[in-house]
């Protein structure tokens, strides 16, 4: 017996690999063990004899003074001085005691069905399976396994006395295949009575497996749960005796001396031994021989069976050892930028197999699957390997003007004048790190895509070959030209698109016109009324120019001096409108008045009129032209601020006056003329500010007087 459970042990570790003394070279694997020893806390079976009290069973015999029964009792673990009865599923764990055969596991009496179920901690790899009986072996029984820690189960193989009648749908007879699932007779007869073995082999030494590593011929050896139903008795006994015996049932039960599991915990070939698994269940204290559930893995794996690569080992794919081939994980190459990487599988094709290691969180400023390129806004250092932790340094690019707000060449490419550093500028952007916008652009701006916007300065009113100004866009005009594009002439001068030397005066006559702002398109003069002329030079037709020289301000153009009382609003019902009085010619009535109408004042309004169109130095009387509200009269004094200092020789009137003149508005009168004349010249601008007021007692008839000019 001894010999052949040796040579089969021998037989089923050489069908999945050869043993070696280290992983140096090749595949590796775990001593095969029983996997019972240690774990009796975890093996349990449905049916026990005497476990809630002494039970009778009995030894089925030939002669009737043979027959003797017994008792059970398995309230307690066995123990050969106290408990000798004691019949629990512990007692089939081999122990290589003494007297090994005065202890066993027994079923409660005349129960078909019962089941022995063994739950690992882990995944391990089976070998094979020996069931020593005290009585006759099963008339019928199966072998299951699962490998998700008892979710789903499959059927190892069925064993019966009449396989066609226990198991009706199964196969007899010889496999014909590695994993085909059939009924075995051998193991199922009455004989021997005692001492009766069942064997199963998890893979069948008739059939040769090319590849024992193959993921196929894996799931057929590796197990978490194994559970052995017994599904019915041997009775043959008292049927060959004719006999009726009182109670038959106390003769019939299942009685295992030993059970062994033979098999190793699965590491795929990377690990030689194992050790405990932490926070499993088990017994407290391993005994020697026990076969442990957490690989101590090699070639740089991890996991509980080695399932894995270990950290930072992710350069090419996790594979099970084959053999003399290893196929240990491969440490992933991040230059030492990073201590963290993952397998992809798409890297490791596309480089025909020779790195699929991406690295992870990359420092020192890089980026890319090995750590080896700088990241953006960084260049590479040409004098420090990419190992280095300062072989990245930072683009000196302004972010305004280059490209993802600051970003460089990363390595140089002479082929192409490219240097490493070198900024990335948009479009519109030069300068060595992108500060400055190209000639011809201007407003150097981060929001902008294009960097800088084209000055587009008017080719006629710009100075040829010129730029603008790259923060304001301003375009350098030629003489008499303005607008930020030098789009258009000064006030005072027109033609810009007509005149062949740009923008001309418009010459406008000091009295015929307005002012001297003409048409910008034609040079067309805003002539007074009944005057004509390209520049209001000739009167209309009927009309003729009087031998004097004179000029109008009205007071709708003069601006009230602050500190002053405000101007009278015209209010029209409920709606408050503007200070002047329009007024329209009244057929058949003289027009007494210039101008679109008057200003209403109070008293103590004080207007400014500017002086800046005299063309002649001489002596000018000054008139104001009003018309009253009431009986009442009103008093005028003007103060005369030239911008300059008057210098003239044809002045009769050379002094200027110092003190403010005053001058009478009598409600009967319409003009009033002021005293002295004043000196006016060219070239200076004057600011007469007329202050208006009535004495109190008039004030409170009628508060306020029209002013015309």
């Amino acid at each position: 017996m001894q010999f052949h459970l040796t040579f089969f042990m021998h037989l089923v570790l050489l069908s999945l690999s050869e043993v070696q003394d280290g992983c140096h070279n090749g595949s590796c694997h775990p001593t095969v063990g029983d996997l019972l020893v240690g774990r009796s806390d975890q093996l349990t079976a449905s049916s026990t004899c005497g476990l809630d009290g002494p039970q009778k069973y009995c030894v089925l015999g030939y002669l009737e003074e043979q027959q003797k029964c017994f008792i059970c009792d398995s309230r307690f673990p066995y123990n050969p001085y106290t408990q000798a009865n004691s019949h629990m599923i512990e007692n089939v764990i081999t122990t290589f005691e003494p007297d090994r055969k005065k202890k066993w596991w027994q079923s409660e009496n005349g129960l078909d069905n019962v089941s022995i179920r063994l739950d690992l901690e882990t995944l391990f790899q089976f070998s094979h399976l020996i069931l020593t009986f005290k009585t006759f072996r099963p008339a019928a029984m199966l072998v299951e396994r699962s490998m998700d820690y008892g979710q789903t189960w499959k059927v190892f193989r069925y064993f019966a006395k009449d396989c066609a009648a226990s198991f009706p749908n199964i196969p007899s007879g010889q496999a014909q295949g590695v994993d085909d699932l059939i009924c075995d007779s051998k193991y199922s007869d009455f004989e021997p009575s005692t001492e009766g073995e069942v064997v199963l082999k998890a893979l069948d030494p008739n059939f040769e497996i090319e590849n024992p590593y193959s993921p196929y011929i894996q799931d057929l050896v590796t197990l978490t749960n194994l559970r052995i139903n017994f599904t019915k008795l041997h009775t043959l006994g008292d049927v060959l005796l004719g006999r009726r015996p009182s109670d038959p049932l106390d003769k019939y039960y299942y009685a295992l001396y030993d059970m062994v599991v033979r098999g190793r915990c699965f590491c795929n070939g990377h690990a030689k031994e194992c050790g405990p698994i932490q926070h499993v269940r088990g017994d407290v204290f391993s005994p020697p021989g026990m076969v442990h559930g957490q690989c101590i893995c090699q070639h740089n794996t991890d996991g509980p069976n080695c399932e894995r690569c270990k950290e930072f080992f992710h350069d090419v794919p996790w594979r099970p050892a084959e053999g003399l081939q290893d196929n240990a994980c491969r440490s992933c190459n991040c230059n030492g930028h990073s201590e963290h990487c993952h397998f992809d599988m798409s890297l490791y094709l596309s480089s025909n197999g020779i790195s699929g290691g991406m690295c992870e969180d990359c420092q020192h400023n890089t980026m890319g699957q090995h750590c080896d390129q700088c990241k953006p806004l960084f260049y590479r250092d040409p004098l420090k390997a990419i190992s280095d932790p300062h072989a990245c340094i930072p683009c000196e690019c302004d972010p305004e003007g280059s490209l993802s707000g600051g970003m460089c060449e990363s390595y140089p490419d002479p082929a192409l004048g490219i240097e490493a550093g070198q900024c990335l500028c948009k479009d519109n952007v030069g300068g060595a790190q992108c500060d400055q916008c190209k000639p011809g652009y201007y407003g150097l701006n981060a929001n902008d895509p294009l960097g800088c916007q084209p000055c587009n300065c008017n080719p006629l009113g710009s100075i040829p070959f010129s730029i603008c100004d790259v923060v304001t866009g301003r375009c350098l005009c030629q003489p008499f030209v303005t607008g930020p594009h030098c789009e258009k002439c000064l006030d005072g001068y027109w033609g810009l698109e007509s005149h062949q030397h740009g923008c001309s005066p418009c010459d406008c006559d000091v009295g015929g016109a307005y002012s001297n702002l003409c048409s910008p398109h034609d040079g067309q003069c805003e002539c007074r009324p009944h005057v004509i002329g390209h520049q209001c030079t000739e009167p209309e037709p009927g009309y003729f120019f009087v031998p004097l020289d004179f000029y109008i301000y009205e007071a709708e153009d003069a601006v009230p001096i602050p500190g002053s009382a405000p101007l009278v609003p015209v209010t029209l019902g409920s709606k408050s409108l503007d200070q002047t009085v329009i007024r329209e010619p009244i057929p058949g009535k003289p027009v007494t008045w210039t101008g679109p109408g008057f200003t209403q004042v109070l008293s103590g309004t004080s207007l400014r009129f500017t002086i800046n169109n005299i063309p002649f130095a001489m002596d000018y009387a000054i008139v104001i032209r009003y018309e009253p509200q009431s009986p009442a009269d009103w008093a005028a004094r003007v103060v005369i601020n030239p911008s300059g200092t008057p210098r003239s020789e044809h002045c009769r009137y050379k002094a200027f006056p110092q003190e403010p003149q005053t001058l009478a508005l009598p409600a009967s009168g319409r003009t009033a003329l002021l005293a002295t004349p004043v000196c006016l010249q060219p070239e200076i601008q004057y600011s007469i500010d007329v202050h208006f007021s009535q004495s109190l007692l008039d004030s409170l008839a009628h508060g306020h007087i029209l002013i015309d000019s």
